[in-house]
């Protein structure tokens, strides 16, 4: 053999063990730096889609008033209702003004999560509404959420609904108003 054709076989070489641990450490690294990252990002989607909810929620609602012309109404004598009962209204109600049951839960909810196949409702939502008379003008006359979470599930307190459809939160409810 010539000195030449031994010099291509010698330079023809795979990855060493070094090599190849350096490359999965970077590549480890990267991960672990990505993964809080991702986190992060998933929860201000979640937030995102629960604003986008309580905003559609305000359409619904803005559209029932205007068609029929006053606040929806719960029987004055179910104030011993259950939050099955409750829940059940709002989403029953609003269905025709394009708020299905998925509207009504924020994605960062996770009552669902834990209970088990029997104790899961049909009705369940993550905002309460307001009350309000029968009269066209009262949801629009003070400065009074229409709806609100049940719970802090943001991190800084509870969505508020206003009137005018913006979307707060409880430690800051009125801040730019």
């Amino acid at each position: 053999m010539s000195g030449a054709s031994l010099r291509c076989q010698q330079t023809v070489r795979g990855f060493t063990l070094l090599e190849l641990l350096v490359a999965i450490g970077i590549g480890a690294l990267l991960i672990a730096l990505l993964f809080p990252i991702s986190d992060a990002l998933i929860r201000r989607a979640k937030k995102a889609k629960c604003i986008s909810n309580m905003r559609t929620i305000h359409s619904g609602l803005l559209a029932y008033v205007s068609e029929k012309g006053h606040w929806p109404q719960m029987e004055e004598g179910k104030f011993d209702f259950t939050e099955e009962d409750f829940f059940k209204f709002w989403i029953v109600e609003t269905e025709p003004y394009g708020l299905s049951a998925e509207t009504w839960i924020c994605p960062l909810d996770r009552v669902l999560e834990r209970l088990n196949g029997e104790e899961k409702s049909e009705y369940y939502a993550s905002y309460v509404v307001t009350r309000f008379d029968g009269k066209p003008g009262t949801p629009f006359r003070w400065n009074q959420p229409w709806a609100i979470e049940r719970g802090a599930f943001h991190g800084k307190g509870s969505h508020i609904l206003m009137p005018d459809g913006s979307v707060s939160d409880s430690q800051s409810p009125f801040s730019g108003r």
